[in-house]
């Protein structure tokens, strides 16, 4: 790739989930003091999938809801318009996470066979991944369990992904209203709990309270 740098791009990628809880790391503090952290106090997680490209020349950032094959889908449509806009052709470095290896993700990397080419790591090699040192500085340095709402939480991960470098920063937002209203999984406009009047299509077996005597 070095030989050709016009011709090939190649990005390493990853994702990982940010909390509105803070990030738990090593800090320092006076023996027999619990150092304490502000925090939201109910937890809400974001998923990230994003890239880095081995001579820098961009990064990939999208923000889904969820760390799933439709979240890696909406990555490669971000890979889809890379490529368009460069030309060059793609080898992407991949882990071996389930959103990489489902079905519908092989089938969708597949079909953009005649321009990209698939690297999978071994399995847990996170060392050999650039892109992992990004997660550690980003969630070492935001201070998005700060914000005051989930648009600001979402509005400083943004800003601390533009701060990782980089000649070309690419950050798609992607999260989903119903998140950031606060809902851990999109509504599906139903009330809570079951229904009146609904029957199983398959009737449950009643366990018998007689057991059988000891012989």
């Amino acid at each position: 790739m070095r030989a050709q740098p016009a011709r090939y791009e190649l990005p390493y990628e990853d994702e990982t989930p940010v909390d509105t809880n803070p990030y738990l790391t090593r800090v320092w503090h006076r023996v027999g003091q619990q150092p304490r952290m502000p925090a939201a106090g109910t937890n809400r997680r974001l998923t990230i999938f994003g890239s880095v490209e081995a001579l820098g020349r961009g990064r990939l950032e999208v923000l889904p809801a969820r760390q799933d094959s439709a979240g890696f889908a909406r990555y490669l449509a971000a890979l889809d318009a890379r490529h368009d806009a460069t030309g060059r052709d793609i080898i992407l470095v991949l882990d071996n996470g389930s959103a990489h290896v489902s079905r519908v993700s092989q089938a969708a990397l597949a079909a953009r066979g005649d321009w990209l080419e698939v690297i999978p790591l071994a399995r847990y090699s996170p060392h050999l991944n650039p892109k992992e040192r990004d997660w550690r500085v980003l969630k070492r340095d935001h201070r998005g369990h700060l914000a005051p709402t989930l648009q600001a939480f979402v509005a400083t991960v943004a800003a601390g992904l533009a701060q990782l470098g980089g000649e070309e920063c690419l950050i798609i937002d992607e999260v989903p209203q119903w998140w950031l209203e606060g809902h851990r999984r999109e509504p599906t406009g139903r009330r809570p709990g079951r229904p009146k009047g609904v029957t199983d299509c398959c009737p449950r077996q009643r366990r018998s309270q007689t057991l059988p005597a000891c012989t």
